[in-house]
């Protein structure tokens, strides 16, 4: 294992190294910050949750890996659908995030303990930070959809229709709690004949698999890659999953722990 912590610890370091390195090279437009901010945000995001699973090998099972495999592969359709028009999809995005922010913050006055002062404190703390991008008086609240769009409709339009397919689809199994997924990792069959082998709950113990930190690789290099061909960019630091198959297969060359190429 700790053979295996250091080639995850320089996968994290190239994945920060991509990062850092596409930010610099971006075209930021100073007039237009709304647009690269919430680029470089998203970009950020999928670097956080590639490198927080591979820094954490208790959670590199099909319980808790599904849950932030899910919310990459959300994190990228929602940029990639940006980048078809960054400064007017960029805006929205913003836009309904900060209302989403405003409408917590109304929450929280009209149902929390205005007495307790940790409650006031957070709520100064919300005001002062929506205040900091937008007057929350000309932030609008949308409680629909901040795109207009289904997820599977952006995924269609920005060129991810096989992601939404056979990752997001089903890691949405795991994160919503559906049986699918619920049968196989909290049930089983009950040892007593004469209770018509119903299910019993139980506590699955998950093998860990670096599959799950591969497969977030890929998920991490869609989200680079995107940008590189969106904006031009010629970018030197390797590829997330280059690197880690190449590191990987070095360290382990049994048939047994090369990680799955053909996983969604």
């Amino acid at each position: 294992m700790n053979e295996i912590m250091k080639v995850m610890q320089s996968y994290c370091d190239v994945v920060r190294a991509g990062m850092d390195e596409r930010w610099e090279k971006l075209p930021v437009e100073i007039y237009d910050t709304e647009t690269y901010e919430a680029i470089g945000g998203l970009m950020a995001r999928q670097a956080t949750l590639t490198i927080e699973l591979a820094q954490s090998p208790p959670i590199w099972n099909g319980h808790i890996a599904p849950l932030i495999l899910r919310c990459m592969t959300d994190a990228h359709i929602t940029l990639a659908w940006i980048l078809n028009d960054p400064q007017e999809r960029a805006k929205k995005y913003i836009l309904y995030g900060l209302g989403q922010e405003k409408l917590q913050i109304e929450h929280l006055k009209t149902d929390a303990d205005q007495e307790d002062e940790q409650i006031k404190q957070l709520i100064e703390m919300k005001e002062s930070w929506l205040n900091s991008q937008r007057r929350d008086f000309m932030t609008e609240v949308n409680v629909g959809n901040w795109s207009g769009l289904d997820t599977r409709k952006m995924s269609q339009e920005s060129g991810c229709e096989g992601l939404y397919k056979f990752a997001y689809t089903p890691f949405s199994g795991v994160a919503h709690n559906m049986w699918q997924h619920v049968s196989i990792y909290n049930l089983k069959p009950c040892g007593n004949p004469m209770h018509k082998y119903h299910k019993v709950p139980t506590i699955l113990e998950a093998p860990l698999d670096p599959d799950f930190v591969y497969r977030s690789a890929k998920y991490v290099d869609r989200t680079y890659e995107a940008i590189d061909e969106k904006y031009d960019l010629d970018i030197k630091t390797p590829m997330p999953l280059d690197y880690f198959v190449d590191e990987f297969n070095k360290l382990n060359n049994e048939k047994s722990q090369t990680p799955n190429k053909d996983a969604p």
